[in-house]
């Protein structure tokens, strides 16, 4: 409850005095009620929006000059070089032609620059986007000096991506954009036809880091992390994630994944353990008040509605299926996934891919495996090149075989994806079973011990 609260305060974005807040706090914590406590964080999620929207309604001045730090790994977009950057606290969607495109195209995020450039109003659809990460207007740079590192952290993360870069050059052009998303969340090679097939498949969740690889970074670490004490477990543990989600950018479902493994390292650490579904509720919470637009964010919502269908969900689908136990885990948590971001697929694309559970059966289980061989392999790969990189990354190749051979097979079907008539139908339907089946009495499944007869 404090979760959807805070996020009906954030979507809300209604402006309340902070002595209204105060006042809400104190009345908590004197009456100590639970609703009350969500009425204060709902109104505080809210007056935080409403602060966060205001300040972008300031519009920098027309000419910007200054030292740029880069938000978003640049790319190559109609005829231009795109980007993100934050020049003196302020967000833009920068583009550059010319000799400044050859300097920003040089640059990773983290790096910093000299720019100068020309500031015009958002338009257009990706208007609100844009918005939603903070981006107060575009800008389009005249000049750019060469980039230099940023931080030790921004310095660490980029030669990690640059040496992974470089070993991946021992695969097939082909490979490589595929490679790039599962590893490093990056995108940018990524061709419309693989990113359209991963989509009629149910898989665009592959193409870009997601909270899972989260765990499996974690899991690459535990040898380390697990020799310490609590405390410095603890503190490992938050050095392994703080690394890893600037390594791979920190895209709103990565933010999820890894304030949700920090709360539940702390939660242990503390003799405190958590269900999943709290330690859920508690990181939407505080990233929410950390930064209300990301209410607004697809990617955000899918991670989290996933994560929900996962905690809620799989636990009852589970003792119904039957097969081997990894059979069961996956699909189990992959259906009880598809639940929890149905409601944002159709709502926003309209659709939802009824071929995506069987493709993610088939795919999900290779993509963990290849996320840590390639980081594993990345590194000395790209250290050593040639024929060292290309052994290194035989079994890379053909992980990446079959999670695409999936995707391809998949999207090749031609299964018809559900609309939103027909998934109201389904859960009306199911819902009615359920209720049916209480009313006639169907006891609920027992499991009986061994050599006991039913």
């Amino acid at each position: 409850m404090l979760a959807a609260f805070a996020a009906a305060g954030a979507w809300a974005a209604r402006p309340v005095p902070a002595l209204g807040v105060g006042v809400l706090a104190l009345a908590a914590l004197r009456v100590r009620r639970p609703w009350l406590w969500c009425a204060v964080l709902s109104v505080a999620a809210s007056s935080l929006a409403a602060r966060a929207w205001a300040g972008l309604d300031v519009l920098p001045p027309p000419e910007v000059r200054g030292v740029a730090t880069v938000l978003t790994d640049p790319e190559d977009r109609y005829g231009a070089v795109h980007a993100e950057l934050r020049i003196g606290g302020r967000h833009y969607d920068t583009w550059a032609r010319g000799s400044a495109a050859g300097s920003l195209r040089r640059a990773l995020a983290g790096e910093v620059l000299d720019v100068t450039g020309t500031s015009s109003p958002l338009r257009g659809r990706v208007a609100p986007y844009l918005r939603r990460r903070h981006v107060v207007a575009r800008l389009q740079l005249s000049a750019a000096g060469p980039p230099s590192p940023g931080t030790p952290l921004s310095r660490l993360a980029n030669s990690m991506r640059r040496t992974i870069e470089q070993g991946a050059e021992a695969l097939p052009d082909t490979q490589r954009g595929l490679f790039g998303g599962f590893v490093l969340g990056d995108d940018r090679a990524q061709d419309e036809e693989t990113v359209g097939r991963f989509r009629e498949a149910g898989l665009s969740h592959l193409l870009v880091v997601s909270g899972q690889n989260v765990a499996f970074a974690l899991l690459l670490a535990g040898p380390l992390v697990a020799r310490g004490a609590n405390g410095s477990r603890l503190a490992w543990t938050v050095v392994v994630l703080v690394i890893f989600g600037t390594v791979v950018r920190w895209e709103p479902s990565v933010v999820r994944a890894i304030v949700m493994a920090g709360l539940a390292v702390s939660a242990r650490a503390m003799a405190r353990p958590a269900a999943r579904l709290q330690v859920l509720a508690a990181a939407v919470t505080v990233i929410l008040l950390a930064d209300p637009l990301l209410v607004g964010s697809v990617s955000f919502l899918l991670s989290a509605g996933a994560s929900a269908g996962i905690a809620v969900l799989s636990p009852l689908i589970a003792p119904r299926l039957r097969g081997p136990r990894w059979f069961v885990e996956v699909l189990s948590a992959t259906s009880a996934a598809q639940v929890g971001v149905a409601p944002v697929l159709l709502a926003v694309f309209g659709s939802l891919p009824l071929v995506s559970i069987p493709a993610n059966l088939l795919a999900v289980p290779i993509s963990g495996p290849l996320m840590m061989w390639g980081m594993v392999a990345g590194v000395p790969a790209g250290l050593a090149g040639g024929r060292v990189a290309a052994a290194l990354h035989m079994p890379t190749r053909l992980m990446l075989a079959w999670v695409d051979a999936v995707a391809g097979g998949a999207a090749g079907l031609g299964v018809p994806s559900v609309g939103p008539r027909a998934a109201l139908a389904a859960l009306a339907a199911a819902v009615t079973t359920v209720i049916v089946r209480r009313w006639l009495g169907y006891p609920r499944p027992v499991d009986l011990p061994k050599g006991v007869c039913q």
